[in-house]
């Protein structure tokens, strides 16, 4: 993925990836909304199959990208899942970093 840019200094990789977690409302307003929000309702066959995307999720940061703007984007995955978990993806996405967050690792002792 990372083969045909070389500049380092516009790219910084995490190895291995760094779990954070993504504030989807920032990326999204309507991320998390309720399904009585939705203008003519939502039907029992899409509530069931559609994308469930909560207000925060899981992800891996795999990199930094400096835009040519000067700004940084996290380059994140996440993995999606349908509300009734028959269906996942894995979608990459570019994140502003005021809506990512280190994920604290669990302390086991």
């Amino acid at each position: 993925m990372w083969e045909s840019w070389p500049d380092q200094r516009t790219l910084r990789l995490f190895t291995p990836p760094r779990p954070v977690v993504v504030d989807m409302v920032r990326l999204d307003p309507n991320c998390g909304r309720p399904y009585s929000a939705a203008p003519e309702g939502v039907s029992l066959r899409v509530r069931a199959s559609g994308a469930r995307i909560e207000p925060t999720m899981p992800a891996r940061q795999l990199a930094w990208l400096q835009l040519s703007n000067g700004l940084w984007r996290a380059i994140c995955e996440l993995t999606v899942s349908s509300a009734n978990r028959v269906s996942s993806m894995t979608l990459t996405l570019w994140v502003p970093p005021e809506a990512i967050r280190v994920q604290e690792k669990e302390d086991n002792t």
